[in-house]
């Protein structure tokens, strides 16, 4: 018999959470995150024209809910790789196909990471 409480049950990892996001004007690329957002607050923010950034330790999870996310929008643009003239700390993104409403739904994957808001 095993002393593991558990039963041998793995945890499962935890689920990606989705932030009010601020990008720097500064050309480093961060990202910062805010206050904690529900799905249906997120599109919202989205379709005022705001950003929003998923986290997580699962780069695939985040960016399944992050396209999820612009996907409630309307179509979605293919997912957008850091962009070089962004900066070194660019994110991972999404935005509309249309760029209609502007904005971005970015996405930790990785050691990139959004950082906290100052």
């Amino acid at each position: 018999m095993s002393n593991d409480p558990t039963g041998g049950a793995v945890a499962p990892p935890p689920q990606p959470t989705i932030h009010e996001a601020d990008r720097t004007t500064n050309l480093s690329g961060i990202v910062y995150y805010g206050a904690v957002l529900t799905f249906d607050e997120a599109v919202a923010r989205r379709a005022a024209g705001e950003d929003v950034v998923v986290r997580g330790p699962d780069g695939v999870a985040n960016r399944r809910l992050a396209y999820q996310i612009e996907a409630a929008l309307g179509p979605p643009d293919r997912v957008q790789a850091p962009h070089r003239s962004a900066g070194p700390a660019a994110l991972p993104h999404f935005h509309q196909l249309s760029r209609n409403p502007i904005g971005h739904t970015f996405y930790e994957v990785g050691t990139r990471r959004a950082r906290r808001r100052p």
